[in-house]
């Protein structure tokens, strides 16, 4: 045979792959090593821990709470393709409480001020943006916690 190993085109929509992968959209489902312990977000099923290079992946879990590193106003004067008037947008680089990076966008924040470095968050599941189709994408979203 010409191809011994499946191959995923990642650059082409494919249903069963999006089906697939909602755990990470909506739940924050990300890897952990079995072995040593190391987590992973986006997950790495399947594939091999660069730490010890074993190939004992499971689901995780990951913290739907963290804190803010950085945040940027996302101001450009008008809005971006699909997200309807939101304007301004806060995005944001946290740092979930199990160690996890991630660059978010900031909902329902009121004042772009409150959005400081340290300040804590907490996941929601959120409306992202329309398809050329009309449905609704979903996934997750940080709002400032109280």
């Amino acid at each position: 045979e010409q191809f011994t190993e499946q191959f995923v085109r990642w650059d082409t929509f494919s249903s069963a792959l999006w089906y697939r992968t909602r755990a990470g959209r909506y739940r924050l489902e990300g890897t952990r090593c079995g072995a040593c312990g190391q987590i992973f977000f986006p997950p790495r099923t399947g594939l091999i821990c660069p730490v010890c290079h074993e190939r004992a992946m499971e689901p995780y879990q990951c913290a739907q709470t963290g804190a803010i590193v950085t945040a940027a106003l996302d101001d450009v004067g008008f809005p971006a393709v699909g997200y309807g008037e939101a304007l301004p947008r806060v995005q944001a680089i946290i740092r979930l409480d199990d160690g996890i990076h991630l660059m978010v966008d900031l909902l329902q924040v009121s004042d772009p001020a409150l959005a400081q470095p340290g300040a804590r968050v907490k996941m929601v599941l959120r409306k992202h943006k329309r398809e050329d189709t009309g449905a609704w994408v979903y996934g997750y979203g940080f709002i400032l916690a109280e």
